[in-house]
């Protein structure tokens, strides 16, 4: 019996979780500009370490790798971009907030990783664990890559609209005299 609900039990926790994490972000949360460089270095080193494999590099793998990895920057910054940055004069911090474009741009990227991995794998029934092929190890990177991209796309273009926001406000303020 749990052997047959066990493949629809899995997208419908992963749908959950993204309804979740949609709500969280469709409120304010604080942002801190000075920690937004945290994600995108977790990320490059699994980037590093996932290229340790003996996959052979070949110019039909380098230009899938730089594709993916383009694209995930156009989606994180386009991603940043629709994403609402507001500061409080009086404590100085940032909120951002995900606008409904960011959150369906989310879903969006989401589901086609989905629907990718349900064509690769060929369904959700997996009944033995094989070593992954040569293809497989080149577009898991290449999705790695694409992750990093939009990751640190988002990181950037945040922390630099953070930055603006806050010039912005301190050239406002008053300067105080000292005496």
């Amino acid at each position: 019996m749990l052997r047959q609900v066990l493949p629809y039990i899995f997208p419908v926790v992963i749908f959950a979780l993204v309804i979740w994490r949609m709500s969280r972000a469709s409120r304010g949360r604080p942002l801190k500009p000075s920690q937004l460089w945290i994600r995108p270095a977790i990320l490059l080193v699994f980037g590093g370490l996932a290229f340790l494999h003996p996959a052979p590099i070949t110019p039909l793998s380098t230009a899938i790798f730089a594709a993916c990895a383009a694209v995930g920057v156009a989606i994180g910054y386009v991603a940043a971009r629709h994403r609402h940055l507001t500061l409080d004069p009086a404590t100085g911090a940032i909120t951002s907030k995900l606008s409904p474009v960011g959150m369906a741009l989310f879903v969006v990227v989401f589901a086609a990783r989905y629907v990718v991995r349900m064509a690769t794998v060929g369904g959700t029934d997996a009944d033995e664990i094989v070593a992954p092929s040569a293809s497989m190890l080149l577009y898991t990177d290449a999705a790695l890559l694409f992750a990093l991209g939009l990751v640190a796309a988002q990181a950037w273009e945040t922390w630099r609209r953070a930055r603006a926001l806050l010039a912005k406000t301190a050239s406002k303020k008053p300067e105080s005299l000292a005496g």
